[in-house]
């Protein structure tokens, strides 16, 4: 059989000019039609549902791995049958913040799979990462293929020098520094509402962030939360008492853990409010810290036999996985969660008897923590896991293979009883994902209320060439996000007609400064995303922001940048009626062809009644009801 040219694999924006080779585009699309020019992130695309059940497999399969005949999951396990397994970045797979790397495991997967009907004598790969180079290195060798790299230079870094420096210390120094600056910064709130804590009444506990406060409330010192709503309300119009533990989370509101404590105080002392505040912070002690320490030095000890038997059984992946390895065992993660993890223990202990508990859910290592305290200081069983957002089908965090949800053993999995799904899609992706039906509630979406009494779109044509179109841009809250998202846009706008304006929304933790991009025109806006969506037509927005779903829901026609860099982690995937667009062409050509057919008409993307009916049950732990009565 004769031999195929040689492959090469292109992670740079430019595409190569040697016609000798089949090409791979590792990091974006391509729309070119021949047959010798292939898309890797398109690739990934076609076989989702495979790849991304390979990948959770392969997470299940490592806490699995029997070593003198226990389970390395077993092995972990340092506290009433909880493993710190489920606190390590592996159980965790944040593919879009702690662990990127994951979206080049998940395509190196693709690659093997795209390989096995190709023969090539030899690939060569073009990119400034290491890890990938030596993974596809082995990856060749495993497939009897010769390899060459062509190292690029890496851009210039965006992180300060301290940063750096601190980077490269090993991980041994590192941890001990996190946790000394965690309790420089966080030591003024030491005990801050324990008394109100261990002498509360109330018997509906939740775990929230002292966060996304609403200044005016605070200001008035009232607890209103974004992420909570009308829920507050709800329980103190009924005389509802709760119990509110914080993590304390610095802002421009909040800047300071002494301001944070005062606040606390202010919270506890409001008359008017059935409610008790704490923060994780406040159960700090001398003693917990050296238990801290001891835990992390127990699970030092093991990470030279996870470090191994992960390593044997990730094969080509091992280069991208073993950062991820250390860190779990010995780094700032494993500190932290393991401090979360003695803080949470404190906490559940002191507090009375629950009868339901509900937490904002992302599947962080710490929440498995807080589940196994909960459980184990004899709570009530109900307790609810809240996502904050839609899920989203590639933030792999909200899945794990289906067998972790058959619990055998003892240190398995630990779920909470509910999750609470805010809206069909939602819903339907979690079921899709092998997630019990069971233990899914549907509970109205508090963080998107507003939405329900949003005004209806006027009736009229996108294209009326008496009236300008305009495009409102919302940005990303990552930088590089943003900035490739505002290029492309720019590298089309000459072509578009003048009629057709921009409003620029910048994402409130990444500004934007428009001279990067003088071909830019538009209106540079920091008005509230709710304001300006009722006076735009269109809405482009970067891959990963949820403004999208904030447009789509009230009926504005959305387009959507598709970065080959990383996995689509659009909450909209899937979603008729959504623009994905890949290069200039796209987006040239949807800005110019969206018609009248895609405006003014409302999706029920949530569960929006004001009246939170669901969440009523809830609170009187109908929860048989939440899950038969209102099924949409």
């Amino acid at each position: 059989m004769l031999l195929k040219p040689d492959l090469l694999i292109c992670d740079i924006d430019n595409q190569p000019d040697d016609g000798n080779h089949d090409v791979i585009h590792w990091s974006s699309y391509t729309n070119s039609t021949s047959d010798r020019i292939f898309s890797i992130p398109q690739f990934v695309e076609e076989n989702a549902d495979h790849l991304k059940a390979k990948y959770l497999r392969l997470i299940y399969d490592f806490g699995e791995v029997k070593v003198d005949g226990n389970r390395i999951i077993d092995h972990l396990i340092f506290r009433k049958n909880f493993s710190f397994w489920w606190m390590t970045i592996f159980t965790e797979k944040s593919n879009y913040a702690k662990s990127p790397h994951i979206n080049n495991i998940v395509k190196l997967m693709a690659l093997e799979h795209w390989l096995e009907d190709k023969k090539y004598q030899k690939i060569k790969l073009v990119t400034s990462n290491s890890e990938l180079a030596l993974s596809v290195s082995l990856l060749a060798e495993k497939l009897l293929i010769d390899f060459d790299w062509k190292k690029e230079k890496n851009n210039k870094s965006n992180i300060s020098i301290l940063k750096q420096v601190f980077r490269i210390l090993p991980n041994i120094i590192k941890s001990p520094i996190w946790l000394v600056h965690y309790l420089i910064f966080n030591w003024s709130l030491k005990g801050s509402g324990v008394k109100e804590w261990t002498k509360t009444t109330a018997t509906s506990t939740f775990v929230s962030y002292l966060f996304n406060l609403v200044p005016e409330a605070q200001k008035k010192g009232r607890y209103e939360s974004r992420y909570w709503t009308s829920l507050t309300d709800v329980l103190d119009d009924n005389h509802h008492s709760s119990n509110w533990l914080h993590i304390y989370i610095k802002d421009g509101l909040l800047p300071s853990a002494k301001k944070a404590r005062n606040l606390i105080r202010t919270f506890n002392s409001d008359q008017n409010s059935n409610q008790v505040h704490v923060t994780l912070a406040s159960f700090l002690t001398i003693s917990l810290i050296f238990n801290t320490l001891r835990d992390w030095y127990k699970i030092m000890k093991l990470s030279k036999l996870v470090h191994k038997h992960i390593k044997a059984n990730s094969s080509y992946l091992w280069p991208l996985f073993k950062n991820d390895c250390q860190d779990s065992m010995v780094g700032v993660p494993a500190i932290s969660n393991l401090l979360y993890f003695n803080l949470f223990e404190k906490a559940m202990i002191l507090l009375p008897i629950q009868k339901r508990g509900c937490y904002l859910q992302e599947n962080q290592g710490w929440e498995f923590g807080f589940i196994s305290a909960w459980q184990a200081a004899g709570h009530n069983k109900n307790l609810t896991g809240l996502p904050t957002a839609a899920i989203i089908y590639w933030d792999l965090r909200n899945f794990f293979d289906p067998r972790s949800y058959k619990r055998k053993n003892e240190g398995d999995l630990p779920l909470p009883k509910y999750v609470g799904v805010n809206g069909d899609p939602s819903k339907q992706t979690y079921l899709n994902g092998g997630y019990p039906s069971e233990g899914l509630i549907e509970l109205e979406s508090l963080r998107y209320l507003y939405l329900h009494n949003f005004p209806n779109y006027p009736d009229k044509k996108i294209h009326d060439k008496l009236k300008a179109i305009r495009v409102l841009v919302a940005g990303d809250y990552l930088r590089e996000n943003t900035y490739k998202q505002l290029s492309l846009l720019s590298s089309v706008i000459k072509d578009i007609d003048q009629s057709v304006s921009f409003i620029i929304k910048p994402h409130p933790a990444c500004p934007i400064n428009m001279e990067d991009f003088p071909n830019l025109r538009g209106e540079l806006s920091t008005r509230p995303i709710e304001e300006l969506i009722k006076i735009s037509d269109i809405m482009y927005s970067s891959l990963i922001t949820s403004a999208a779903i904030d447009a789509f829901s009230v009926g504005l026609p959305v387009i959507t940048f598709l970065d080959g860099e990383t996995l689509n982690m659009s909450p909209l995937r899937g979603v008729e009626g959504v623009y994905f667009v890949k290069n200039s062409k796209d987006l040239f050509d949807a800005i110019n062809t969206i018609g009248e057919d895609n405006l003014g008409k409302k999706r029920n993307y949530f569960y929006l009644n004001p009246s939170l009916p669901r969440w009523h049950k809830w609170l009187l732990d109908d929860f048989k009801k939440i899950k038969n009565e209102f099924i949409s």
